[in-house]
Parts: structure tokens; C-alpha cells; sequence
């Protein structure tokens, strides 16, 4: 019986270890697939995750390309390798009558996986803008935006709040305003237009709203007033380029002004060998009379045939016309125009860099037998470190872009300031601080598309692109 027993206990031993060893290996090759299947899926995130990060590689490539290159850069559709991963990215221009407006779409592939992201972008050059870039909450009169009944069609970029008061407009679009806020002094007033809606960015200061009525209360896109295709919070930060050390604008205007037979005669009464006839060390006012500065310059010339060669600057009092190619320095004020109502039409392509402030009394724009449009051949650039006062009366109570009453690429570190009722401008402003002082009226700015394709020289951020995100997302 003892050995029988003895027997019977190691049979059952036998078979509990035999069961437990089954029971291990199940657990085993439980652990194992287990394992293999978290590795699976680390894998698969780990390259969802890569090939995600290779497609936002593809996207910055296409944004570097639009900052570096404008919107004419090639190529759009191209491929490049990130690590293990390849993106696929291409480019196109939305709308053929908005050049700025592309949509970019990214895929990255890695491994088995792929993750597609598309961005919508406003490519500007900073020329293509009217910009009021002032710093905290300030932009125009008073410190606290637009006032007067002044509108503003095409691409506008503010930082601080803005005011449209009386009839004021801002339409085209798209519209930015950067740590600051809307508001509608009236009814009259409006951004976009009905049935022509306009994109609007608008990134308030903390804790303010985005566009309000003249009680405070917000306004919504559909709301009376408020005419947009879209509204976003995201605005990019842009900065007012800096200008160069004034020596370097002197010097340019010294080379291009190196040959005395370039300048055409009687326009400089003395001229040194130093300076060059493109560089003025004194007051200068350009008016319908002789121009003499306080010391060393008189420009008093009847000029009636120039055929411009590059560097040349003249001016012909009688028939008040301003001849203008490269760059001219003058280190002093410049008074352009003798009273709101006079007329000087400017030829060329070149660039005024003013050491003081400039004073525009009276219409400035290109000769009527191009329609007053500027053009690669007649552009004019106004550069200072001060600021632009324009004091023109336009003859037109309802100003027109097809008749201005000045135009061209106009940068003021502090300020572009109006002083007269009417007035239209054509082209593009750059400033510290637009303002429209609180009794002008009806004034227009209107940009024209074209000027960044045909800038003068030495104008601050002439090269320089604007690649703004207006949305960024992931779609299958």
C-alpha cells in the first residue's frame, strides 16, 4: 500500500508540473504577442509621429521658398528627404487675381506611415501693404487709430487699435491688427463691403475684443458693419525694418554722382568731387520757384529734354517736374510743392533719403501721359528718419485710385501724417504711426499690387517677403 501510495503521489506531481509548465508557456507566448504587438504599434506611432514631423519640414521648405523668392518662386511642386522620410510638397496660387494668397499641401511619408498637412498662407511683400507699425496701442491721432472718415482699400496691417469713424471703409482686405481692437464709432462705417467680403485677422490685447460698436459691445462676422469671409486670432508680428546708417545712404548717392558729366548743367551751382550732385548738406525745397539751401546747393535749371540715365537727379521749375533715378541724399528738411493745390509730376526710378522731415504741399505723382500710374520707369521713394507731412487738397469728394493725388513707396520711421481733406493715394506707406488728424475727411489709400515688381533703390525691406500663416491644419 505505502509503495502504491508513494507511486500515486508522483504521478500527481507529475502532472501539476506538467500543467503548470503549459500554464508558462501559455503565459508566455501571451507575453510575447503582447510585446510584439505594443512594439507594432510603437513602431507605426513612432513613424505616424516622424512622418508627421517630415511633412512640417516640407511646409517650412515652401515657406522659406515664399520669403526668399516672392510669389514668383519655382520650383512649387518638389520633393525633399528628412531622415528616413520623404515629403511631397506642392504650391499653388488660389486665386489669379490674389498673387498673395497660396495654399500649401505637405505629405510625409515614413515607413507605411503618411500624414498630409495643408496651410493657407498671405505672401506680401512688405510693399505690398500700407502698414501702420507702431509700437503698444499706438497708431494714429490721438493714439488710438483711424479717425475722420478715411478709408483704406487693399492689403492693411496695424498694430493698436483702430477707429473708422464717418463714412470710413476698409475693403479689399485682407486686414490685419496686431494687439489691438476695432471699433466702429458709427454706423457708417464698415469693414468689407456687402457682397464683397474681405479676410480679417485680429489678435486683440488680452482680455479685449475683437471689433465693437461704439458702446462697447462686441460684433460678430454677420453682424451689420462686419463684413468678412473669415476672422482669425492668429497675426503675425511685424516689425518696421530699420534703416541703414545714414553714411551708407550718402555714400551711395556719392558713387552713383561720381562723374560730373551725369548731372545736367546749371542744376548745381557748386559741386565737389566729394559729395556729388546727388547729395545736397542743406535745406532743400523743391517748389514752383528757385530752390536754394541755406549754404551750398541753389537748383534753379530749365530742363526741357533728359533722356535719364541711371543716377541723374534734376529739377525743372517751369514745368514743375522732378527727375529722380538711383538714390539722393539730402541731409535736411525737404519741402516738396509750395501750396495744396499745386502739381509736380515726378520721372524716373529713385529714391529721396531725407535727414529731417518732408513736406508734400501739393499733388505728387507720376506725368498724366501714363495715367498718373506708377510704372517701372516712374516710381518715386521717400525715406526719413522723421516724419511725412502731406498737405494736398484733392479736387475729388469721392477720391478715385485711377486719379491720385500723390503715389509712390513712402517709409517715415514716426510717422505719415495728413493734414487735408480728399486726398487719394497710390502705392504703399510704411510707417510708425499712420495719421489722419481728426479733421480730414474722405481721404482714400489705395495700394497698387504691382509696386513691389518695380521699387526704386534703397527703399527698407524692398527684398523682404511676408510669408503670414492665416491656417494650418491636417487633413486625410
Amino acid at each position: 500500500m505505502k509503495d502504491f501510495l508513494l507511486k500515486d503521489e508522483k504521478g500527481i506531481v507529475m502532472f501539476v508540473v506538467i500543467g503548470i509548465m503549459l500554464v508558462i508557456t501559455v503565459l508566455a507566448f501571451g507575453v510575447i504577442g503582447v510585446s510584439e504587438s505594443d512594439l507594432f504599434l510603437s513602431a507605426r506611432d513612432n513613424e505616424s509621429m516622424a512622418a508627421f514631423h517630415v511633412a512640417e519640414a516640407g511646409i517650412q521648405k515652401a515657406l522659406w521658398q515664399l520669403e526668399n523668392l516672392g510669389n514668383s518662386m519655382e520650383p512649387r511642386n518638389f520633393n525633399i528627404t528628412v531622415g528616413n522620410g520623404v515629403a511631397e510638397v506642392g504650391a499653388v496660387q488660389e486665386d489669379a487675381n490674389k498673387a498673395w494668397y497660396w495654399t500649401i499641401d505637405s505629405t510625409g511619408t515614413c515607413g507605411r506611415a503618411k500624414r498630409h498637412l495643408r496651410v493657407t498662407v498671405f505672401n506680401f511683400s512688405l510693399w505690398n501693404m500700407n502698414m501702420g507699425l507702431g509700437d503698444g496701442n499706438t497708431l494714429a491721432s490721438g493714439g488710438n487709430g483711424i479717425l475722420g472718415t478715411t478709408s483704406i482699400d487693399g492689403p492693411f496691417y496695424v498694430r493698436g487699435n483702430v477707429e473708422l469713424s464717418g463714412s470710413s471703409k476698409i475693403t479689399g482686405g485682407p486686414f490685419f491688427i496686431k494687439t489691438g481692437t476695432l471699433r466702429f464709432m458709427n454706423n457708417s462705417s464698415s469693414l468689407g463691403e456687402e457682397g464683397n467680403l474681405i479676410e480679417a485677422f485680429i489678435e486683440p490685447a488680452e482680455g479685449n475684443e475683437d471689433i465693437i460698436d461704439r458702446h462697447g459691445n462686441p460684433l460678430n462676422p454677420g453682424d451689420p458693419q462686419v463684413y468678412v469671409s473669415s476672422l482669425s486670432n492668429q497675426v503675425p508680428d511685424v516689425k518696421l525694418p530699420p534703416l541703414d546708417p545714414l553714411l551708407n545712404y550718402r555714400k551711395t548717392a556719392a558713387s552713383e554722382s561720381a562723374e560730373p558729366s551725369t548731372a545736367y548743367p546749371g542744376i548745381i551751382t557748386t559741386q565737389t568731387e566729394i559729395s556729388g550732385y546727388k547729395v545736397l548738406d542743406d535745406d532743400l525745397d523743391i517748389s514752383t520757384g528757385p530752390i536754394e539751401s541755406r549754404r551750398m546747393y541753389r537748383l534753379d535749371s530749365n530742363v526741357n529734354s533728359f533722356g535719364l540715365e541711371t543716377g541723374e537727379f534734376a529739377w525743372d521749375k517751369n514745368n514743375r517736374r522732378l527727375y529722380v533715378n538711383g538714390t539722393v541724399f539730402i541731409d535736411g528738411n525737404l519741402t516738396i510743392g509750395d501750396n495744396s493745390n499745386s502739381e509736380i509730376n515726378f520721372y524716373g526710378n529713385g529714391t529721396l533719403v531725407v535727414n529731417g522731415e518732408i513736406f508734400i504741399k501739393g499733388k505728387l505723382r507720376p506725368p498724366s501721359a501714363v495715367n498718373y500710374r506708377l510704372d517701372s520707369e516712374h516710381v518715386l521713394g521717400l525715406i526719413t528718419a522723421e516724419t511725412i507731412y502731406v498737405d494736398v487738397n484733392g479736387s475729388n469728394s469721392t477720391p478715385q485710385r485711377s486719379e491720385p493725388d500723390i503715389s509712390g513707396a513712402f517709409f517715415a520711421s514716426k510717422k505719415v501724417k495728413f493734414n487735408s481733406n480728399n486726398t487719394s493715394f497710390v502705392g504703399s506707406m510704411i510707417a510708425g504711426v499712420l495719421d489722419f488728424a481728426e479733421n480730414v475727411n474722405n481721404s482714400h489709400i489705395f495700394t497698387d499690387e504691382d509696386l513691389p515688381g518695380m521699387l526704386p533703390p534703397s527703399l527698407p525691406g524692398r527684398d523682404k517677403w511676408l510669408a503670414m500663416t492665416a491656417s494650418w491644419r491636417e487633413v486625410d
